[in-house]
């Protein structure tokens, strides 16, 4: 479903679930690969955020309104939205 950043050097993360306790690894990229969708919401309450993969947009750039992904394209590639 996507990748997840958390703050610079975070290498593992160990999380509650409802089968336990899960130790999820952070990739040679330093992201977390997350494809649970109550996980990720989770991951998203405690700080850790959606890695853009289309990379680092500015205020030349066009952040989604809907679902704050960062797009250089005024249709968000992730929901569809008209943004800008």
């Amino acid at each position: 479903m996507g990748k997840m950043i958390g703050p610079k050097g975070m290498r593992e993360l160990s999380v509650t679930t409802s089968r336990g306790e899960k130790v999820l690894k952070a990739g040679k990229d330093g992201m977390f690969e997350i494809n649970n969708p109550k996980l990720r919401k989770k991951l998203k309450e405690e700080g850790l955020g959606e890695a853009s993969l289309g990379g680092v947009t500015t205020a030349a750039g066009y952040p989604c309104k809907k679902c704050g992904f960062g797009s250089f394209f005024k249709q968000c590639s992730k929901c569809g939205e008209i943004n800008g």
